[in-house]
């Protein structure tokens, strides 16, 4: 009997309907295909996972530490209660320390969302030029010049020590070379005709500068230009993989709130997995 290995790939499929018919979202469709080489997935690599879990490590440390103390409670306690109580501890630090790890490895070392192959499939043309909104980590960047090698591109970095609240991204900005300052206000008027925003706008914790940066990028927009917003959610899938972590996250509504505010409108809205969403924007 033949032996056949079969690697499951989930590919995000954009599907559009004749510009001339009624407006349609993306969907992503799951589909399986035999491993032939043509993409470069792969399913058994946890790099970015552990990147990003080790930039988390207190968190982690400290889901160990509700394990081991309670497991001693259940070790040494004789009260049905706290021996209860103390298993439910177990389960609960075991269960977001797998799924969030899970999570990290579903998001940036199995899907498509860091290749970046998706990208191209939202544009009849390639942009002729491209802004991409980061903190400039490995996670929120995508290769934009070799998926548009004939276009000029401008990189933001957002990262702002002052405002920026989340612990893990200090530490890794430790190991990230010092950016040159450029803001998204230095791009010209009507100049860019993508502008990526990757996993970065929540960030900003100040909803009036995330209004501002809105603005800022509906200003810099070419008149046929495209705003693609890629972010995590606050939903369920958030919160069953991250637990109290998914409300560094903000739910879809807040999102919607600053499109309305800067007078974007949802062209096409479809998952990466369920724990990123991608918004293509236009004015």
């Amino acid at each position: 009997m033949k032996k056949w290995e079969v690697k499951a790939r989930l590919f995000v499929i954009l599907r559009r309907e004749d510009a001339e018919g009624p407006p349609c979202r993306n969907k992503g469709v799951l589909r399986f295909a035999q491993d032939d080489g043509s993409e470069d997935h792969d399913f058994v690599s946890f790099v970015h996972a552990r990147r990003v879990a080790a930039l988390s490590w207190p968190l982690y440390l400290g889901g160990l530490s509700v394990v081991i103390g309670s497991s001693l409670v259940m070790a040494f306690t004789s009260n049905a209660f706290l021996g209860w109580g103390a298993a439910l501890a177990i389960f609960v630090a075991l269960w977001f320390m797998t799924a969030s790890f899970l999570a990290f490895h579903a998001m940036f070392d199995s899907s498509d969302l860091l290749r970046g192959t998706w990208l191209p499939q939202l544009f009849a043309a390639p942009p002729k030029r491209w802004v991409q909104i980061t903190t400039s980590l490995d996670q929120t960047r995508l290769p934009l010049e070799s998926l548009f090698p004939d276009a000029e591109g401008r990189v933001i970095d957002v990262y702002d020590p002052r405002s920026t609240t989340e612990p893990a991204l200090a530490r890794a900005r430790r190991d990230v070379a010092t950016q040159s300052g450029s803001r998204i206000s230095d791009v010209g008027d009507g100049w860019a005709e993508l502008v990526l925003i990757m996993l970065s706008a929540h960030e900003i914790r100040d909803p009036k500068e995330r209004d501002r940066l809105f603005h800022e990028v509906a200003r810099a927009l070419a008149p046929e230009g495209r705003v693609v917003l890629v972010e995590h959610l606050r939903d369920l899938a958030a919160v069953l993989a991250f637990g109290p972590g998914a409300w560094h996250f903000f739910p879809r509504k807040t999102w919607l709130e600053h499109f309305a505010s800067s007078r974007f409108v949802i062209q096409h809205e479809f998952p990466i997995t369920p724990f990123v969403r991608v918004f293509e924007l236009k004015v």
